[in-house]
């Protein structure tokens, strides 16, 4: 069986050729994610969108469930062609290839049309995640994890403000693994601050540089799909929907854009920009 895929990141193109082998980590509906020498990459049906690690094919998510893959099958890699098991190959010789790196800032003017956007697109979601610390804190304290990030924030808020940057990032550190799912809420928060740092364009502030280390530090505090898309972040790469930001979109079409990506992912991740945005202002 022989599937070309249709697009790539630039980011997964360069993982992959630094590897010849690797195993099958994990089976889902939609995604088969290899484990290539400690980090991920995911083959995703053709409605899937693209992240730093994807690889997409042309099949739908039923075509995707019937392929004759299974956990810890072995996978092989020569010459642009992913041979995962005995009866695939994936050829990524005529995929689009995408630049997901994260590189541009925005003015302060931009920022504050993007902050409104931004919440304006949360304000018509509610998916009972990060977004309820926002708008609705009574009901997000009756949520166990979102009252223990809403407690994280609130110190990483007052080391803020007093500029204690050490004490901060040890706060937001206090994320990682946090939450339901694949990739716990707290960790696609995190995702979120750390693309606001470069939109922001204080990416090499000190609390940037505390923070990538603190995040560096723990992601084995978080399961390895999580800790792939932490990693990810950590290298200024995004899904699409983030590097789009950039663009200055309307609220309506933020919210089509991260609704895409899982349950409460894409909002989730939105949150953490939006935080980092509202807080811009105590790190000039």
């Amino acid at each position: 069986m022989n599937i070309q895929i249709t697009a790539a990141s630039r980011y997964v193109r360069e993982l992959l050729a630094s590897h010849k082998q690797g195993t099958v980590h994990s089976v889902y509906r939609k995604t088969v994610n290899l484990s290539l020498g400690g980090t991920l990459v995911a083959l995703q049906a053709a409605d899937s969108p693209l992240s730093p690690i994807s690889l997409i094919t042309p099949l739908t998510a039923q075509e995707m469930e019937l392929l004759p893959i299974q956990t810890k099958d072995c996978v092989s890699i020569s010459s642009d062609v992913i041979q995962v098991g005995q009866r695939c190959c994936f050829s990524i010789r005529k995929a689009a290839s995408v630049n997901l790196k994260l590189s541009s800032s925005l003015s302060d003017d931009e920022l504050s049309v993007l902050e409104r956007h931004i919440f304006s697109a949360l304000a018509a979601r509610d998916a009972g995640s990060f977004e309820l610390l926002f708008f609705q804190p009574r009901t997000a304290c009756e949520i166990p994890f979102l009252a223990a990030a809403g407690r994280h924030l609130l110190d990483a808020s007052q080391a803020l403000h007093l500029s204690d940057w050490e004490a901060a990032a040890r706060a937001f550190g206090r994320l990682i693994g946090l939450g339901l799912g694949l990739t716990p809420g707290g960790d696609d928060f995190l995702c979120g601050i750390l693309a606001g740092l470069i939109l922001c364009s204080i990416d090499r502030h000190p609390l940037s540089i505390i923070l990538h280390e603190t995040i560096a530090k723990n992601l084995v505090n978080t399961n390895q799909i999580s800790a792939a898309f932490l990693q990810c972040a950590l290298e200024g790469q995004f899904s699409g929907a983030v590097c789009s930001l950039t663009a200055m979109p309307s609220p309506e079409e933020i919210l089509s854009s991260f609704l895409k990506i899982g349950h409460s992912s894409g909002t989730d991740t939105l949150c953490g920009i939006a935080y980092l945005l509202q807080n811009r202002r105590l790190l000039k």
